[in-house]
């Protein structure tokens, strides 16, 4: 982690930086990435040559990259392979507990992987040592419904709530609901303890008896009813069968091959040249599909104006339809850009229709790249 320590502008990015490297110097655990040395004030070049004051930590090398792009790449990992994984981070957060600290932004995108493919828990700036606290800090899909409400949440239960969401991706490949909200279709269910109905909704996932009781028992909407981490650590399907370190590195390294491919695709892509002077001369295709497996358009429409407020973009909802209208300037280009959801005939799918109205075609590219990758993290993609 580092920033320009020449412009102190951004005051809770200290905070954070001094946060999470006092934090890290306590910390000493084979599943948490470690702290090699701390700069407040050093320099560096830039591409010009000159000189650039900042400040960094030097964090253990993740060579393998994190999670998050095995499970959007590669797909769905077995329970066996799942269960390697969380009983890694429950390890970790066990430990941060013993330490009294509480993760508060647990993701897959911080679940890092060694040469070996061991994880290594990763990125403590919301990292706390309150027990309770009504700071709402982490990443909304991950957020137990107490933190959503803006209640005072217990800082561990908390984690344990997204560990939950993560292990269910993990396991599925897509999240269990968009959020842990009143509002949301698919957490209904779970505060209705309709559990029918609950895995009816991810009946393409197939997956074990002793795994749907964990998730229940996680993701319940009263924290008083959901399972303790020695309650999970004795659970039946936690005590189950575990992927070996062998049969990790065997897979993952297939696993691997097969990003890296992807990458190498996406390079030889990127390094075609380019011609967009705000797409006077259209060479760029007008228009992208993406398939999601979504029973409700409003899931995705939903999630599309999450987006478009997360990245600060002017947009507009139809009342009338399924669809969002986006209107987007950024270094100097302009794009307006139409957003469909639409039903394919006879199945319970989704498709994206991302129009390019007017403008940049290289700015309609990007944003369209931003807007998959944020929906690959809620949603199944075909």
């Amino acid at each position: 982690m580092k920033f320009d320590a020449s412009k102190h502008s951004n005051p809770k990015l200290i905070e954070m930086f001094h946060n999470e490297a006092e934090i890290m110097k306590d910390l000493d655990h084979p599943n948490i990435t470690k702290l090699y040395n701390i700069a407040e004030e050093s320099t560096a070049l830039k591409e010009n040559g000159k000189e650039m004051s900042i400040s960094y930590l030097a964090i253990e090398y993740a060579e393998s990259g994190d999670l998050f792009d095995f499970i959007s790449e590669t797909g769905r990992f077995s329970e066996k392979v799942a269960r390697f994984y969380f009983h890694q981070l429950i390890s970790a957060l066990e430990y941060m507990n013993t330490k009294d600290y509480s993760h508060r932004d647990l993701k897959p995108e911080n679940l890092l992987l060694d040469g070996e493919f061991n994880l290594k828990l990763a990125d403590f700036g919301f990292t706390t040592k309150e027990d309770v606290s009504t700071s709402r800090k982490g990443t909304y899909g991950y957020m137990s419904p107490e933190l959503l409400a803006k209640e005072p949440y217990n800082c561990e239960e908390a984690d344990l709530f997204a560990a939950a969401v993560i292990l269910f991706i993990l396991v599925t490949q897509h999240p269990p609901f968009t959020r842990a909200d009143p509002v949301d279709p698919h957490y209904k269910n779970v505060m209705s303890k309709s559990w029918k109905n609950f895995w009816d909704v991810h009946r393409d996932s197939k997956v074990s008896t002793d795994f749907k009781d964990l998730m229940t028992k996680m993701f319940s909407y009263d924290p008083k009813e959901r399972l303790s981490l020695e309650q999970i650590k004795a659970h039946p399907w936690f005590c189950g069968k575990t992927a070996s370190s062998k049969d990790i590195i065997k897979e993952f390294t297939k696993r691997q091959k097969k990003i890296n491919k992807n990458k190498k695709k996406s390079e030889k892509k990127d390094s075609k040249p380019k011609n967009d002077k705000d797409s006077k001369v259209e060479a760029k295709p007008k228009k992208f599909t993406k398939f999601f497996d979504v029973k409700d358009g409003d899931d995705l429409i939903n999630e599309i104006v999450m987006f478009c407020k997360d990245n600060e973009y002017k947009y507009h909802k139809s009342k009338d339809f399924f669809k969002v209208d986006l209107s987007i300037k950024q270094s100097g280009s302009r794009v307006r850009i139409s957003a469909n959801v639409l039903k394919k005939p006879n199945e319970e799918l989704r498709c994206l229709e991302f129009v390019k109205e007017s403008g940049s075609a290289n700015l309609y590219e990007k944003v369209f790249s931003e807007v998959k990758r944020h929906l690959k993290k809620q949603f199944k993609s075909l």
